[in-house]
Formats: C-alpha cells, sequence, structure tokens
C-alpha cells in the first residue's frame, strides 16, 4: 500500500502588538495568507489604543496581557498557540507579512529548527549599528556564529522549541532566545525575506529608542556570558563553559588590580572581591551540581508534568564545606560552622537517597512514621529520623549543660528542615521559605548571617533555574537549606523565640498532615503574592 502524503505543519502566528493600531490589523490579515497558517494570535501587550479592536475585526485570536515587554508577550502568545509551528512577526509589517512563508518553509521542510528573517537592507541606516554589532559579536562569543539579522522578530520554529526557551522579557528577547536555541543543540538558519517594517529615526526618540535596545541586549547576553547553563537545565556546551571561566576570572581580576580603584575605600573593594569570588564558586557548584543530575539520569516530572533535572541541590553542602574549612584554616571560631557543614551534608545525603529511590505511594510524616511502625522502612522516615537526631545532637552542643534547651533547639533545627522540604513543591517556593527564616535568624543576630550565607549564596546561584521550573533542588537541596535555617534560628533566637518558633512549625506540620499547603497558598492573597514573586509569566 502506497503511503499517503505527509501533513502540513500547522502554524501559529504570533504578533506582540503595543500600540500598533493602524497597523495591526494589515499585518494578521496578510499573515493569514500564509499557506499553512491555521491561526494568528495577537498580543496586545496593554496597549491604550485600539490595537486589540483592530486585531480582532482581522479576524486574530486575541491574548491580553499586561505590559511587560516583548519577550513577555512572545511567550504569552506561543502558550496559547495550538499549532506545530510558531511563526513570530512584528506588527508593523503590514501587507508584506504574507512575505514570510520562506521561514516556514524552512522549518517546515526539516531544513532548519529555527528560521530568522533577513530583510532587505534599508537605504539609508537608521542608527550607528552599536545595538547590532553588540548582538552580534555577543551571539559569536555564545555561540561560534556570525548572524547577519541577530535583532530581528520574524522567524519561525517548533512550537516545541519555543516552549523551551525562557524568553527574556525586554526589546532582546530574539537575541537572548537565538542563544539558547543554539544552546540547546538547534539548527538555525537565517532566510533572505523581502518584509518591510517601520525602522525608528534618526532622531532623538529613534536614539533613545537603540539605547534601550542595547541597554537590552547587554542585559540578556551578560549574565548568559557568566551563568554557563542552558534552557534544559544543563551544563551549556564547552565553548560556553569556557567564556563564563574567561568572564569570571576578567571580573575578579577588574575588581583586584586594576589600579583606577584604588580611589575607592580598600573596605568596598575587598568586599566586591569577596562577593565575586563566592558568586564564581556558587554557579561553578550549580554547574557541577545538573552536571551530576544529567549523569544519573535524574530527571522527573514536576508539577506541571515537565521532566527537568530532580536534585539539582546535591551540592548545596560544598557551601558549608567551604566556609568550616577556610575557618579552620584561618584559626578563627570554627565549631559551630562545622556542625552546620556535618548537618548539611548529612541532610544533603539522605535526601538525595530520597530523590533516587524515594516513592511517591507515601507522602506525609504521619504517613512514612506509619510505614516505619508496620515494619517497612521508607526513604522519607530515614530522612525525618536523621534530621531529628542531627537537631538534638546539634542542639546540645548549642545550649549544654541544659537538656531543656537542648530539646527545644533540636525541635527548632529538625522542624525547619523538614518545613523547607514541604514546602518544595511549585517553583521557588523552598528558597524561598529558606530565605525568610533566615531573614528572621539574621535580624534576631548577625552571627546567623556566617551560618546560612555560604548555603544561600549558592541556592540563589540556583534560583533562576529553581523561579523558571527549569530545574528542582529536590529533597538534597530542600532539606539542607531547611536545616542550615534551622540551626541559625536556634543558635541565635532567645528562649522565647525558639518557643514561638517551635508552635508556629508544629502547627504548620499538623495543619499540612489534613490539608493542602498549596491550596492554603492559593486561597490567601499575600502568600499567593509571595508564591507567585519571580516566576516568569506569573502575576505577582
Amino acid at each position: 500500500m502506497l503511503a499517503g502524503p505527509t501533513a502540513r505543519p500547522r502554524v501559529s502566528v504570533i504578533i506582540p502588538a503595543y500600540n500598533e493600531q493602524g497597523r495591526v490589523g494589515a499585518t494578521a490579515a496578510a499573515a493569514r495568507a500564509i499557506a499553512g497558517v491555521a491561526e494568528v494570535v495577537v498580543v496586545d501587550d496593554g496597549s491604550t489604543d485600539a490595537t486589540a479592536e483592530e486585531a480582532a475585526r482581522a479576524g486574530a485570536k486575541l491574548v491580553r496581557a499586561r505590559h511587560r515587554g516583548k519577550g513577555d508577550a512572545l511567550r504569552r502568545g506561543i502558550a496559547a498557540a495550538a499549532g506545530e509551528l510558531v511563526l513570530l512577526l512584528d506588527a508593523d509589517l503590514g501587507e508584506s507579512a504574507g512575505a514570510a512563508e520562506p521561514l516556514v518553509a524552512a522549518v517546515g521542510e526539516d531544513r532548519a529548527d529555527l528560521a530568522i528573517a533577513v530583510l532587505p537592507a534599508p537605504r539609508r541606516r537608521p542608527g550607528l549599528g552599536i545595538a547590532l554589532g553588540a548582538a552580534r559579536v555577543g551571539l559569536w562569543l555564545l555561540t561560534g556564529r556570525w548572524f547577519a539579522a541577530p535583532l530581528s522578530g520574524q522567524r519561525c520554529m517548533a512550537a516545541k522549541l519555543a516552549r523551551a526557551l525562557p524568553w527574556a522579557r525586554g526589546f532582546a528577547a530574539e537575541v537572548a532566545a537565538t542563544a539558547d536555541a543554539a544552546a540547546l543543540g538547534a539548527r538555525i538558519a537565517e532566510v533572505p525575506v523581502n518584509l518591510a517594517h517601520a525602522p525608528t529615526g534618526r532622531n532623538l526618540a529613534g536614539f533613545l529608542h537603540r539605547g534601550r535596545q542595547f541597554a537590552a541586549v547587554a542585559a540578556a547576553l551578560g549574565p548568559r556570558a557568566f551563568y554557563p547553563i542552558g534552557p534544559d537545565a544543563c551544563p551549556a556546551p564547552a565553548r560556553r563553559l569556557i567564556l563564563a571561566a574567561g568572564a569570571w576570572a576578567a571580573l575578579i581580576g577588574i575588581i583586584r588590580y586594576l589600579p583606577w580603584w584604588r580611589l575607592v575605600a580598600d573596605p568596598f573593594i575587598w568586599t566586591a572581591y569577596a562577593a565575586a569570588w563566592s558568586a564564581w564558586l556558587a554557579v561553578a557548584v550549580v554547574v557541577i551540581s545538573l552536571a551530576l543530575n544529567q549523569g544519573k539520569g535524574l530527571a522527573r516530572p514536576n508539577y506541571a508534568g515537565r521532566e527537568i533535572p530532580a536534585a539539582g541541590g546535591v551540592g548545596f553542602a560544598l557551601g558549608p564545606l567551604a566556609t568550616w574549612a577556610l575557618a579552620v584554616r584561618s584559626g578563627e571560631r570554627a565549631e559551630l560552622l562545622a556542625w552546620v557543614a556535618l548537618a548539611v551534608t548529612a541532610m544533603t545525603t539522605v535526601g538525595l537517597a530520597d530523590d533516587l529511590y524515594g516513592s511517591r505511594a507515601v507522602s506525609g510524616l504521619r504517613g512514612h512514621l506509619r510505614s516505619l511502625a508496620r515494619g517497612r522502612i521508607t526513604t522519607g522516615a530515614v530522612k525525618a529520623i536523621a534530621g531529628l537526631i542531627m537537631g538534638l545532637v546539634i542542639g546540645w552542643f548549642i545550649a549544654r549543660p541544659s537538656l531543656p534547651a537542648a530539646i527545644l533547639n533540636g525541635a527548632v533545627i529538625a522542624l525547619c528542615a523538614n518545613l523547607v522540604n514541604l514546602l518544595d513543591l511549585r517553583p521557588g517556593r523552598a528558597l524561598k521559605g529558606f530565605l525568610l527564616l533566615a531573614l528572621v535568624a539574621v535580624a534576631a543576630d548577625g552571627l546567623a548571617l556566617y551560618l546560612v550565607a555560604p548555603i544561600g549564596i549558592i541556592a540563589l546561584a540556583f534560583a533562576p533555574l529553581d523561579l523558571g521550573g527549569r530545574a528542582m533542588m529536590g529533597d538534597a537541596g530542600a532539606n539542607a537549606l531547611g536545616i542550615a535555617a534551622g540551626i541559625a534560628l536556634a543558635a541565635v533566637l532567645p528562649l522565647w523565640g525558639r518557643l514561638a518558633c517551635v508552635a508556629m512549625l508544629a502547627g504548620i506540620h499538623l495543619y499540612s498532615e489534613r490539608h493542602s499547603l498549596s491550596d492554603l497558598i492559593a486561597r490567601v492573597p499575600a502568600l499567593r503574592w509571595l508564591d507567585r514573586l519571580g516566576r516568569p509569566g506569573d502575576e505577582p
């Protein structure tokens, strides 16, 4: 039997539009005529004119958004797209939008995963080319390719690829997307097309626009040079790792050795120098942790069903261990730091065992204890017992020779460890819980900063992956953060503060055994706002 013809992929056209009245309708109508187009999605990015009404009259599917920039509008449009391919077009193309068909053909015929339009050269350069040059050089450093049209907003790609990209919010959304697509191994082609749009003029408004564009390009590509992790939460290709090492070395060298820094007070220089070293080490730990996840195949579905690294916090213990080693070497008092390092390492180990071998059939502290009472040992029960033992031992070290105070300290430490683990159900939630506990400890006594900062810096380096839903810290990271915060609170809070802490934490645990914390957070406006804060696409 002869095989039938292969069905052409459906194309969703995405048009972000901000105050494009008078142009968006013609663009949408022309885009509908492109072969294979199943829908035209216009994202009204908070326009104050009749952009939305004009798009609707042209037959476009309308998505309304708050004015947060082109990247956010593109991401919302891509999320609403139903086609297998997405064609991104600027709203000011007008009737020329129909000439974008070669972009669709390049991807639809499997000649490229991402097709970028190269428009005809303008008769007169609209600007000085600084933003364009910065984009070209930045992408060459990150990808090894020289792009003719890195700023082009007209591009086609598979919807699956588009949804895998994080999409920077500002003017540099497309430039960042090109770098991220290259990191994912996408085949990128530049295709000449006869499109025409309204470029900004050589006037004050035009130069201000291009100045903002240059700043956006630098803000988008700069962090990618210092943070060599791909959109799939895997270490970036070797080229970017080498670039990152060079970028961090240059930054540290500039802070430490350039003579003009001598105009600034020495304490500022050394603070910046130490911060740069700490940030570099934190990023290095995150890269190593993700490499370990990749090597072990540690990927699990997250709350949205997406397969992502599940134990990204496996390297969090390196921070306290390194700090303790430095404290011993310098002769500083290191006993409490040693206990933090030991506790964090222990909880990382049992947490990793839960990430690797734990079953989700049993959940909640009560469920694990019931299984243990029936003679069935679960990794969750081992984790809870380890947290309690570590809490009591360190509680005794802090409070000796008072046994009641040691028990109280142990309760604070163990409950904090389990609380942060309980929160690790949505992106960024465990990290925010740790930060709140750490802030309480630091507010009570500055000593706590030395206990929480070593692991906190690494957790902050992991935050973009966690908040973006690109990787989970897992029990290996959540338990480590929780026990570090618990030790800090037990070490600095007065008696009444520790009693209040235990009462509050015990109440949260009892509530979580019968009710869903996620449902509670969704119902309380303040908690819902804090929970969504920092997540791309969530209204804070």
